[in-house]
């Protein structure tokens, strides 16, 4: 598949994942979001960033008084697909989540497949989950729940921005393993 094509494929799917979301800005023809990093986690070759859409954050049709949240796990790794959406309804009065749908990019093929989810109400066990909750319950504590901005974009641009921060990224951590490994050993000659 030429690159055009994969380029093309791309994008349908992308604004499919934003219709799956009910999301408001999935109506634009270049819908664009405000894209927040709520949590990362990884090692080199395997990070994962845990992206919000503060535009996705509105009254829920389905649950009075809950409220709607898109969270993208953007994936480094070759293995793993290149991105899951999940659609979650957060409680914020009970501190309680349920997630709506989920639905995954995978890397190579571009293939679009959807995730089972629990759907029952639930207390976030999952730390990028209590995150999500956060998100969406306050909004004016984002930056000091450890929240960064990345700014309002495409939602193909936020996912080649996330890439582009693991291609950076990743010397960065090698290096760090490597001193880890270095300690190690020495600490074991002691």
């Amino acid at each position: 598949m030429s690159s055009f094509f994969k380029f093309k494929k791309i994008i349908f799917l992308s604004a499919a994942l934003l219709a799956a979301s009910g999301s408001a800005i999935a109506e634009e023809p270049n819908p664009a979001g405000d894209w927040w990093i709520i949590y990362g986690n990884g090692v080199a070759q395997k990070n994962i960033m845990y992206v919000a859409d503060a535009m996705s954050v509105v009254p829920s049709e389905k649950t009075k008084g809950a409220t709607m949240v898109a969270v993208t796990l953007v994936y480094e790794e070759p293995g793993k697909p290149m991105i899951d959406v999940y659609n979650i309804e957060a409680q914020c009065s009970t501190g309680k989540v349920r997630f709506i749908n989920g639905q995954s990019i995978e890397r190579l093929a571009y293939t679009m497949r959807h995730l089972k989810v629990a759907n029952q109400w639930q207390t976030p066990k999952e730390f990028w989950v209590q995150q999500a909750l956060k998100f969406a319950c306050a909004p004016g504590s984002r930056a000091k729940n450890d929240m960064a901005a990345v700014g309002k974009m495409e939602y193909l641009q936020m996912i080649q921005m996330l890439q582009q921060m693991f291609f950076k990224l990743a010397p960065i951590q090698q290096k760090s393993q490597m001193m880890d490994n270095i300690d190690s050993l020495l600490e074991l000659k002691k």
